[in-house]
């Protein structure tokens, strides 16, 4: 599944995107300890660690990064929780290249919305002072 994560993506977003790939799940969390990471692609159901608990840990550390889910078989109340708990949105397995593209698309203009109207805060409040 990684390879196809990156694959797809790496194809598609090129250098418009910083990618990082684990597949040890502590290691992934060694890693946004260090750094920003702006959206987390993760499965549900990780041996060691649930996906809920690397949600909870990627939120606390920033809680701008947006999480989508990767599910296989598990139940809705598993996914609503998720989504409850901050995940912006799930996909379902096997995964639909054109739809992980759509959600990813999504997730940048968000984030370039967001960023846009904090540097105009910035700007008025500068102006203020």
């Amino acid at each position: 599944m990684k390879r196809l994560l990156e694959q797809v993506l790496v194809s598609h977003f090129g250098d418009r995107l910083n990618l990082w790939a684990f597949t040890d799940p502590h290691e992934a969390q060694r890693w946004i300890d260090q750094n920003c990471c702006d959206l987390l692609i993760s499965d549900i159901e990780m041996p060691d660690i649930d996906g809920m608990g690397m949600l909870i840990f990627a939120k606390r550390r920033n809680s701008w990064t947006q999480v989508i889910f990767l599910t296989g078989h598990s139940s809705w109340d598993r996914v609503t929780e998720a989504i409850e708990n901050g995940a912006s949105d799930f996909l379902l397995k096997p995964l639909d290249k054109a739809e992980l593209i759509k959600l990813v698309e999504q997730e940048f203009e968000r984030f370039v919305r967001w960023q846009t109207a904090l540097r105009g805060r910035r700007t008025s409040a500068a102006a203020t002072n």
